[in-house]
């Protein structure tokens, strides 16, 4: 099968929540079907392109101006696409997509991301998907009812409005995959008339893999991700300010490293202020730091989709700490697959008991290794992914010959 993938930016290097998402469809979806991509890239993502056209050969750049982006941005609080996917939106980078259709001449062609939703138009009757990594409209939502100030009003102004284009533009693709049953029906409340599905996002279980190297230290909790993007600095600021403090009080030796970059400044700072608590920083690989931690911690007020932090952990054998946000969309059951405890006071409750509990953890562990096995490493999403393109393929084959069917009646008539 011919497959298009078309991205918001470049997915290299696979050094957070957005490039993980989308880099793993390449790497796993090339071992079967014949993979082009197009993305669009900034200016500024020269070593990133090199590197990903080494493993996608087949590669094709629309090189949009970052410098244009606020404006861009802009232009999005009063005109369409809204939200971040005006950054994104260029009609001559829908010109690109529709050359390098006319040219591949796809069997189907897959956009990621909302943010992409506006080249449909350029498909020239392609079958198209619409891979939701996570409901944006969703999203936005939850921003409004954390953020501060001037960004709360944003998002209170920007959220009916993707929601609007996000029920527009689901509508029109042949599915539309989501990553979870909430975020299906998220979606449906949206767009009634869309036709969705869900295959969850996933893990590549062979980067991310148990330790042999004995290397846990019993007292060390770790935080992984992106801190570039507001609700994410959010999350981070709660577990600083509110549930590290007391999880120290009752057990003092405890640490936290949180490992990711794009942590801010004023986090920084107060990460210093705050006992026991490391930034890294951005580093060449996450894996080592969850290996030597006891515990891994997920704690979310605001965002959406699928946690690939937590997905990373249960592959690697990890016990996972979460509130029930931070495992939305996942199945997995509390203290069974994952530890679930909602608020700064329970959540830190919960940490003090399985930083004390070496054999719950162990438990947590192997049952959570054992369902992302099953359900999450992307050699069982692959196949999920190919039962619905050629379901789709099927659909649209069967809907053109009765086009054609009923063109040759009227002509004979």
């Amino acid at each position: 099968m011919r497959l298009l993938l078309i991205f918001p930016f470049i997915p290299y290097p696979p050094n957070d929540g957005g490039r993980i998402g989308f880099f793993n469809p390449i790497k796993y979806l090339s071992r079967e079907h014949e993979i082009a991509v197009v993305s669009l890239a900034s200016t500024e993502d020269h070593a990133a392109v090199d590197a990903l056209r080494h493993l996608c050969p087949n590669l094709h750049v629309f090189r949009r101006s970052a410098t244009a982006d606020a404006f861009r941005l802009a232009r999005g609080l009063v005109s369409f696409p809204p939200g971040a996917s005006a950054r994104y939106w260029s009609p001559k980078a829908g010109d690109f997509i529709a050359q390098v259709i006319s040219s591949y001449k796809p069997d189907l062609v897959e956009f990621h991301h909302l943010n992409t939703a506006a080249y449909w138009p350029y498909v020239a009757g392609a079958p198209a998907i619409l891979r939701e990594h996570n409901v944006e409209y969703k999203v936005w939502n939850r921003h409004a009812e954390t953020a501060t100030g001037l960004q709360r009003a944003l998002a209170a102004w920007t959220a009916p409005r993707v929601r609007r284009y996000e029920g527009e533009c689901a509508a029109k693709f042949d599915r539309c995959i989501v990553v979870s049953s909430a975020d299906a029906a998220y979606l449906r409340e949206a767009s009634p008339s869309a036709h969705i599905e869900v295959v969850p996002s996933g893990v590549d279980a062979e980067y991310f893999y148990p330790s042999t190297q004995g290397l846990e230290d019993p007292h060390r909790m770790v935080l992984t991700g992106s801190f570039e993007w507001k609700p994410k600095q959010h999350n981070l600021k709660i577990l600083l300010t509110d549930i590290m403090p007391r999880i120290r009080a009752k057990v003092p030796q405890a640490t936290l490293y949180v490992v990711g970059k794009g942590v801010p400044e004023d986090l920084r700072r107060l990460a210093k202020r705050t006992a026991g608590v490391t930034v890294t920083g951005t580093v060449p690989d996450v894996r080592p730091y969850v290996w030597q931690a006891s515990l891994v911690l997920n704690y979310l007020e605001s965002g959406g989709g699928i946690a690939l932090k937590v997905l990373e952990a249960m592959a690697m054998k990890k016990p996972v700490l979460s509130n029930s946000l931070g495992c939305e969309g996942i199945a997995v059951h509390h203290g069974r697959d994952v530890f679930l405890a909602d608020g700064p006071e329970r959540f830190a409750d919960a940490a003090v008991h399985l930083l004390g509990d070496i054999g719950l953890r162990t438990s947590l562990a192997q049952c959570g290794y054992r369902t992302v096995q099953s359900s999450y490493s992307w050699t069982v999403i692959v196949a999920q992914l190919r039962r619905t393109y050629e379901a789709v393929l099927a659909e649209h084959a069967y809907y053109r010959n009765q086009d054609r069917a009923l063109a040759t009646t009227v002509a004979a008539d």
